[in-house]
């Protein structure tokens, strides 16, 4: 059986003298798979370790999100939880909005999970680096430099990859692991880790592939541990 995979993609840009970290999930159809393309996270110098402002961080879930999807979302970010023993994200309940309603200027100082049947495509192509190729599964919107301010995670053509399946392979990929991955975005920022078994690996497999992670390996447990050791003891 042939396994496709869904890869992250990490670019910055600059919105006014607002840095904004696009952390995402994207395809590269050319060489009939995926591909990674990532770039720095913007760090203010070698030695700035990029990390959300405080602890726990509070996220909602949009009301554009069915309902029966929650659990998968919730679960993703409560895997990091689990691994680390430490109450690290927290659900604040549901984000009212309507289907447009997809810029961060509707969830100021809020972070916020939000999905959408539109491509990803327009955000890539702003975004340095974007090799004009089929949209992302998913997109961290991160405000800030070396401390984050604010996140939101985009859920791009929700149907087709979280619910249908892709038509080209009838992949369809987990929530579950595609919000651990994005919360890990609002944890460390656009860096990827080099452990294969970490859920921050440039790659994420779909659903029943050998290689799909659902949460975060000892790994991540240990980098979370060394960046937010002030904040935990």
């Amino acid at each position: 059986m042939r396994f496709k995979f869904a890869i992250v993609r990490s670019v910055e840009i600059f919105i006014g003298i607002t840095m904004m970290v696009f952390g995402g999930c994207g395809f590269d159809h050319s060489r009939g798979t995926a591909s990674s393309d990532t770039n720095s996270a913007g760090a203010e110098n070698d030695t700035d370790v990029v990390r959300y402002r405080e602890l726990p961080v509070h996220y909602k879930i949009a009301s554009t999100i069915p309902a029966e999807f929650h659990a998968d979302i919730r679960a993703g970010f409560s895997s990091w939880n689990e691994a680390t023993g430490v109450e690290i994200f927290v659900y604040d309940g549901i984000k009212s909005l309507q289907d447009d309603q997809l810029a961060p200027d509707f969830t100021v100082n809020e972070n916020v999970v939000l999905q959408t049947n539109r491509s990803g495509q327009l955000a890539a192509d702003a975004a340095q680096g974007s090799d004009g190729g089929p949209g992302p599964l998913a997109r961290t919107y991160l405000k800030g430099a070396t401390k984050i301010m604010d996140a939101d995670v985009y859920l791009f053509e929700f149907d087709t990859y979280f619910v249908n399946g892709r038509p080209d392979t009838g992949d369809i990929y987990s929530l579950e692991s595609v919000v651990a991955h994005e919360a890990g975005h609002i944890l460390f920022g656009s860096d990827h880790s080099s452990d294969e078994e970490s859920i921050m690996t440039a790659v994420l497999y779909p659903k029943d592939n050998p290689k799909e992670k659902l949460g975060p390996s000892q790994s991540d447990a240990d980098r979370f541990e060394a960046v937010y050791a002030d904040l935990i003891e």
